[in-house]
């Protein structure tokens, strides 16, 4: 977890442009079915306080790296190792992000078969999950990565799986992309609770491969289920 999330263009462009108070032109593509490393939209804050919506790659590379790598499944980061962890100690200090996303997908181990679930805000436009991003250049190549932050599930979101994305309310994300900010203050936002009400819907194992990017990945397939 989180292994694969969407981007609805409406209405998600329209919780972007609230973060950023319209400061920043946006122009999202719907994906249905985003994979690591893939480009995604990042929100994040200049030196000078200014907002950035940047393109990056999910699946973050290490400033450090030799090159870029799939050895080790860095398109999560579990929040309990941040400080400790040489790959995201320094971007947990002083390169933090937001990864916008409509709705993510996981899956369930029922009967001895994995079934997937798509899991979205009952009411808000979009997910604002917490982040890290590092910049790696080398030999004229450049690359900005992210990484989405992960907490142990809550009851409720625990029979689906163990861990889920750190999501923030709007008020907690000028608290972490504070510069500022105290790790007492980031370790209170990363306490892994439900900041409002989802919905996990089954959808079809269409989704599943990475290479189906339709609409067929968010059909419902059951029953919706509202988690408090």
């Amino acid at each position: 977890m989180c292994g694969r999330f969407n981007i609805i263009s409406d209405p998600l462009t329209q919780m972007i442009m609230q973060i950023v108070a319209g400061q920043v032109p946006i122009e999202l593509e719907t994906q249905y079915n985003i994979a690591p490393t893939q480009q995604v939209p990042v929100i994040l804050k200049s030196s000078e306080g200014e907002w950035l919506v940047n393109d990056m790659r999910w699946w973050l590379v290490p400033y450090w790296a030799n090159e870029p790598s799939s050895k080790y499944s860095m398109f999560n980061a579990r929040s309990e190792g941040l400080a400790s962890s040489r790959a995201y100690r320094e971007p947990f200090i002083s390169r933090r992000c937001i990864v916008p996303a409509s709705s993510y997908y996981e899956w369930a181990k029922q009967g001895g078969q994995k079934v997937p679930y798509l899991i979205a805000p009952e009411q808000e436009n979009g997910f604002a999950f917490a982040g890290l991003w590092d910049r790696w250049e080398k030999k004229g190549q450049v690359i900005e990565s992210c990484t989405i932050i992960t907490g142990a599930a809550p009851a409720g979101m625990s029979g689906i799986h163990n861990r889920i994305p750190i999501h923030l309310s709007e008020h907690e994300i000028d608290q972490w992309l504070d510069a500022s900010a105290t790790s007492k203050d980031l370790a209170a936002l990363l306490n892994p609770v439900l900041k409002y009400p989802l919905t996990v819907t089954p959808v079809s194992s269409y989704v599943g491969n990475s290479r189906n990017k339709d609409e067929r990945c968010v059909e419902p397939l059951g029953e919706i289920i509202v988690i408090h």
